[in-house]
C-alpha cells in the first residue's frame, strides 16, 4: 500500500531533482577532457577512465541498492546518496593529481548509482496509481534533460573559467539536493532488512565491470583484451542468475523478467536512452569536427529539442494516464526512424538551424517513449516487485548509456576514416535501425495495452 501520509508532489519533486543530477553527472565532464589532459599530461587513454570508471562503479551499485533500499531509511539512504556526490565533487575539484581527480569521480558514481533506483522507487511510493505516468513522465524528462543541458552548462562555464569550477557548481547543485531532501523527504520505503548475500553481490559486479567494460573499450581499446573481459562477465552474469534462483534471499529478484510486458519494455526503454546518448555525443562531434563551429554553438544547436521534450514528457505522461503506451510508443519510435533518417540525408548542409529542427522530433519522440513505457512495464509488476524491477530497468539505463557512447562513437569514428560525413551518416543510419526494432516491439506493447484495456484490469 502506497504511504498516504507523505506529499507526492514534494516527493517527486526531490526524486526528480536527483534523476537530473544523476543523468547530468553521466556526460558532464567529458566536455572537459581536454583541458584535464593539458593541465594533468595525460592523454587519451587514461583521461577516458574518468567516464569508464565512472560508468563501472555506477553500474556496480544499482543491484547493490535494492538491498540498502529495504534496509536503512529511506531519508538517510537518499541523503548519503546525495551526500556521496558532494564529497566526490569536492575530493575531485581540489584534486592535486590524475589520480586524485579519479578517485572523486568514482566517490561520485557510488552516490549515482543508488540515485537512480532510489528516486525511481520513492516516485513509485509516492505517486497516486492514476498518475503514475504523469509522475513517470516528468522523471523521464529529468533523464533526457540531465545529459542533454549538462554539455551546454559545461560549455558555458568552460568559457569563462577553468575545469575546476565545473566540479564546484555541480557541489552546489547537489547541495540543493541535499537540502531539499533534508526539509521534504520522509522514511517513505518498508524496511524488510532482507539479508545481504556477499557471493550474488561479487558475481553482479564482475559481470557489469567485465561486460561494460567490454563494450566501452571494444572501439578505442585492446580488441582482445575488451573480449575476455566481457567473457568473464557473461560467465559471472551467467552463475548470478542461476544462484538467484537457488537462494532464499536473492539480491536481485529476476521473477520480473518472467513476465514479458515488462521484459520487453526494459529493452524498449534501452532502445530508447542509446539513441538519445548516441546523437547526444555523435551530432556535436560532428558539429566540430566537421562544420567547425564551437562547443557551445554545438551545445545550442541541441537546446530547442531538450527544451521541448521538457515539455512533452509530461504531456505524454498525462495521454499514458488517460489511454495508455499503445499510441505513443509507435509513434515516438516512427519519429525517431524517420528524422535521424533525415539527419543522414541532409548531412552536406552548413545549416545548424536545419539540424536543430530535424533533432527536435528525434529527442521528442523519446520524450513519447521513456516516462510511458517505464510505467507500462512497472505496472505489470506487483506492489513487492517493484523494488526489483526497478533494479532491473536502472541496470539497463547504465547499459544502454554505454552502448550508446561507446558503439556509436566507433561507428562514427570508423566512418570518419573515408570522411566525416560518412561517419555521421552511418551512426544516424544505425539509430534509425534501432528505432526501427523498438517499432516494432512498440507494437507488441500497443497489443497488449489494447487486451488490458478490453480486459477492464
Amino acid at each position: 500500500m502506497r504511504n498516504l501520509s507523505i506529499n507526492p508532489k514534494l516527493v517527486l519533486f526531490v526524486a526528480a531533482f536527483a534523476a537530473f543530477l544523476a543523468t547530468f553527472n553521466e556526460t558532464y565532464l567529458n566536455v572537459a577532457f581536454t583541458p584535464i589532459m593539458d593541465y594533468f599530461s595525460v592523454d587519451v587513454g587514461t583521461v577516458q577512465w574518468l567516464a569508464t570508471a565512472y560508468m563501472l562503479g555506477a553500474a556496480v551499485m544499482v543491484p547493490v541498492s535494492a538491498f540498502l533500499y529495504r534496509s536503512i531509511n529511506t531519508r538517510t539512504l537518499f541523503l548519503t546518496s546525495v551526500g556521496l556526490l558532494i564529497l566526490g565533487s569536492v575530493v575531485a575539484a581540489v584534486a592535486p593529481s590524475f589520480a586524485v581527480l579519479l578517485i572523486g569521480r568514482i566517490i561520485q558514481s557510488l552516490g549515482t548509482g543508488m540515485l537512480i533506483p532510489v528516486g525511481m522507487n520513492i516516485t513509485l511510493e509516492a505517486a497516486p496509481r492514476e498518475r503514475l505516468g504523469t509522475y513517470m513522465g516528468i522523471m523521464g524528462a529529468m533523464t533526457t534533460l540531465g545529459p542533454s543541458s549538462s554539455v551546454i552548462l559545461a560549455g558555458v562555464i568552460l568559457s569563462f573559467f577553468d575545469w575546476r569550477m565545473m566540479l564546484l557548481v555541480f557541489a552546489g547543485l547537489a547541495l540543493l539536493c541535499f537540502i531539499s531532501a533534508a526539509f521534504i523527504l520522509g522514511n517513505i520505503a518498508k524496511l524488510t532488512h532482507p539479508k545481504l548475500d556477499v557471493l550474488s553481490t561479487i558475481l553482479i559486479s564482475f559481470a557489469l565491470i567485465g561486460v561494460l567494460y567490454g563494450i566501452s573499450t571494444a572501439f578505442s581499446g585492446n580488441i582482445y583484451l575488451s573480449a575476455v573481459t566481457a567473457v568473464i562477465g557473461i560467465i559471472c552474469l551467467v552463475f548470478f542468475i542461476r544462484r538467484q534462483s537457488r537462494i532464499e534471499n536473492p539480491l536481485i529478484d529476476l521473477r520480473p523478467l518472467s513476465i514479458r510486458p515488462f521484459a520487453v519494455g526494459v529493452i524498449i526503454n534501452m532502445i530508447s536512452l542509446i539513441v538519445i546518448f548516441a546523437m547526444n555525443i555523435v551530432l556535436p562531434i560532428y558539429l566540430q569536427s566537421a562544420a567547425g563551429v564551437s562547443a557551445f554553438a554545438a551545445s545550442l544547436t541541441l537546446f530547442p529539442a531538450i527544451l521541448l521534450s521538457c515539455v512533452m514528457s509530461p504531456i505524454a505522461g498525462k495521454i499514458y494516464d488517460k489511454h495508455g503506451a499503445g499510441v505513443l510508443l509507435p509513434l515516438g519510435f516512427a519519429c525517431i526512424a524517420v528524422f535521424t533518417a533525415a539527419l543522414a540525408a541532409f548531412i552536406s548542409t552548413d545549416s545548424l538551424l536545419l539540424f536543430a529542427l530535424l533533432y527536435v522530433p528525434v529527442i521528442c519522440g523519446s520524450a513519447l517513449i521513456i516516462g510511458p513505457i517505464q510505467s507500462f512495464a512497472l505496472s505489470r509488476l506487483s506492489y513487492e516487485m517493484n523494488p526489483h524491477g526497478v533494479i532491473v530497468m536502472s541496470t539497463g539505463f547504465q547499459i544502454a548509456g554505454c552502448i550508446g557512447s561507446s558503439l556509436f562513437a566507433g561507428v562514427y569514428a570508423i566512418g570518419s576514416l573515408s570522411a566525416a560525413e560518412i561517419g555521421f551518416s552511418s551512426a544516424a543510419v544505425l539509430a534509425c535501425v534501432f528505432a526501427v526494432v523498438g517499432f516494432c516491439l512498440a507494437l507488441y506493447i500497443r497489443k497488449v495495452s489494447r487486451r488490458v484495456s478490453k480486459d477492464g484490469c
